[in-house]
Formats: C-alpha cells, structure tokens, sequence
C-alpha cells in the first residue's frame, strides 16, 4: 500500500495559487505594510507578510496590480504567514 506524503487538503473550497503583490492597509489608511497573496479561494487567501504579529484582526487588502481592495479579517497566524477571511 503507497503511503500518501501529501498534505490532506481540509478547506471546504479549492485554492488557487498565487503570488501577488498586496498591501495590508489599516488604522484609517495610515498604516502599510507589504504582502505577497500566495493563495485565494472565493472566500480567503493566505499571504506571507514578515510580522503577521503586528497586524490587527481586520484590515484591508489591495492586490497592486489589479486595481482590487478587499475587508478581511485574519483566521490564524504563523511565523510568516497569515490566513484571512473575506
């Protein structure tokens, strides 16, 4: 019997991989830090930031190239990586 080395997949939606240049934009709009989305689902995405720490429960989210700017609100944390909801 093969043993299956990949990660069982536990979301409710599909993902779709990305890498896209955001920016976290919070405290009334003076507050900017750098993102990169790596992932999104119609109702999600997970971003690499360097201190997801330092980032309130709920933001905004504007993906640069797109032009797009969405509320989010932060599910879970890890060293360099954040999970969000939309």
């Amino acid at each position: 019997m093969p043993i299956n080395t990949a990660r069982e997949e536990r979301r409710a939606r599909p993902r779709t991989r990305a890498f896209k240049q955001s920016k976290i934009i919070f405290n009334d709009g003076k507050s900017i830090y750098d993102a990169v989305l790596r992932n999104v689902t119609a109702y999600g995405a997970t971003l690499t930031v360097a201190r997801p720490e330092l980032l309130p429960l709920d933001f905004n989210l504007m993906i640069v190239n797109e032009n797009f700017t969405v509320p989010c609100s932060v599910r879970w944390r890890r060293a360099d990586t954040v999970g969000v909801v939309f």
